[in-house]
This record gives C-alpha cells, sequence and structure tokens, in this order.
C-alpha cells in the first residue's frame, strides 16, 4: 500500500500482480516504466520472475528493482545476479524512492542525458 501511494504521488499508474506468473502475463501485455519486484510472491519467486522477464527481449531493457526487507550483501547480490538493476530496502522512505526512480530514467535516456 505505500508503495502504490508514493508512486501515484509521483504520477505513475500502478498495476500489482499478485503472483510471479501474473506478473510475467502484465510484462508481457503491457509497457511499464518499471517494475518494482517483491522477492517473496507465491507461484514463482521475484528472482525467478526477474529472470523470465529478462529471457524475454520485450524485457531485457525493462527496469526491475527489488523491494525487500532482506539485507544481507548476498541477498542483494542475488537480486543483481538475477537481473535487477537495483535493490530497494524496506523500510525505506519517499526520498529513497525519488532517488531510484531519478537514476533509472537518467540511465535509460543514456549517459549523454
Amino acid at each position: 500500500m505505500v508503495v502504490r501511494v508514493l508512486m501515484e504521488r509521483r504520477n505513475y499508474r500502478v498495476v500489482e500482480a499478485a503472483s510471479g506468473p501474473e506478473a510475467l502475463d502484465l510484462v508481457k501485455d503491457e509497457a511499464f516504466d518499471v517494475v518494482l519486484m517483491d522477492l517473496s510472491m507465491p507461484g514463482m519467486d521475484g528472482l525467478e520472475t526477474t529472470r523470465h522477464i529478462r529471457s524475454d527481449a520485450a524485457g531485457s531493457q525493462l527496469p526491475v528493482v527489488a523491494l525487500t526487507a532482506h539485507t544481507s550483501h548476498k541477498e542483494q547480490q542475488m537480486c543483481l545476479e538475477a537481473g535487477m538493476n537495483a535493490v530497494l530496502r524496506k523500510p525505506f522512505d519517499s526520498e529513497q524512492v525519488d532517488r531510484l526512480l531519478g537514476l533509472l530514467d537518467h540511465s535509460a535516456k543514456g549517459p549523454d542525458a
């Protein structure tokens, strides 16, 4: 709920998936600016879901960010190795979300932006 409010305040349209397979279907059917991925989802966890997104050409450039309470270096590394662009650790605040979205927007525009 907190993530929804933070994103909607920034004029993002928020679409939620209840499971990994549902997230994959949504990514295949719609264009998204960013995916905020929960690591613990039914049916397929966030790591596996991200790997599937990355295996499809359409999802190869889509920014995927882990939302997690897992804070160990090993868990963060697993997220990055699965193809996620960043890890946002819970609890987080609106300033962290703004910084992350700014970084993702800048990297999407390329180094000359």
